[in-house]
């Protein structure tokens, strides 16, 4: 559920290009593409999510099957939920952190290329975004201005939850017995992903670090007390990492057989060992 050519099918000026470009040089999973013509074939959203149970099982067990060796459904609807995070939750946060700027990606909003059988690139159908009165794309016909930044934070969650995990995580229950616990803890682990990248890529590293306190210290959130987000330091170097309250079932797959680096079922000790390896690897 990856495109390599992430900013692909972006045309003209347009400041969510702009800015999506911005994000996209630090790193090429913080862009979304907008649908494009191609010989091809793409679905929207909400057409898998809501109204095809059989085809959303059969692209989960595909994607179980080639990605992480598995003809279980549970295991192979937990990669899944994860592969789709990424296109999901890479893009919006970083457009929030960095720029101020909400995308758009509510599940009426995007679209997935498909090979006939698995989905491999995720885009928008309309380049919308919620952006703060003094945005200077806040005149753009596609900005939608809200007055604060509280409002900016509502329509972050609005966006990511209401209008779009609230509606594929039950899908993927019903269609392939999707665990809700293991689910919402890859949501939020996810997202922890995305603040650790944007904490080792960018220069403002305490404004990352906030912005992370308050999203998963946010009882209102589904990802509140998910995982639990520190900066951690060795040999000089600092990093921020996530320890996870649940598990993503990474480490039963027969093509992983690893435990991810702040998993549940690691000691804290452990855990930290981990952390250290990744710092000297400069991950």
């Amino acid at each position: 559920m990856t495109d390599n050519e992430n900013t692909r099918g972006w045309r003209g000026d347009h400041p969510l290009v702009e800015s999506m470009g911005r994000a996209a040089a630090l790193n090429d999973f913080f862009a979304l593409p907008l649908r494009y013509p191609d010989p091809g074939r793409w679905i929207e959203a909400e057409s898998l999510f809501q109204d095809d149970d059989q085809r959303l099982r059969d692209m989960v067990v595909g994607y179980g099957q080639a990605r992480w060796g598995t003809d279980n459904p549970h295991l192979a609807a937990s990669g899944f939920i994860v592969a789709y995070l990424t296109r999901l939750t890479y893009p919006l946060i970083s457009q929030y952190v960095l720029e101020r700027r909400v995308p758009d990606v509510s599940l009426s909003n995007l679209a997935f290329h498909t090979d006939g059988r698995r989905i491999d690139g995720t885009a928008l159908i309309r380049p919308c975004f919620a952006a703060l009165p003094d945005d200077p794309a806040s005149g753009h016909p596609d900005a939608q201005v809200v007055p604060d930044e509280a409002a900016l934070y509502a329509r972050l969650k609005q966006g990511l939850f209401d209008a779009n995990l609230e509606l594929v995580i039950p899908s993927l229950r019903r269609a392939s017995r999707a665990s809700l616990r293991v689910s919402w803890n890859a949501v939020a682990s996810s997202c922890a992903q995305v603040y650790h990248w944007l904490y080792a890529l960018v220069e403002e590293r305490e404004m990352v670090v906030e912005n992370a306190r308050r999203f998963f210290g946010d009882p209102s959130s589904p990802a509140y007390r998910e995982v639990t987000m520190e900066v951690f330091e060795h040999q000089g170097k600092r990093g921020f990492f996530a320890r996870r309250a649940g598990c993503c079932l990474w480490w039963r797959g027969e093509a992983t057989r690893e435990y991810c680096s702040g998993c549940i079922l690691l000691s804290r000790e452990q855990q930290d060992e981990q952390f250290r390896e990744m710092l000297v690897g400069g991950r």
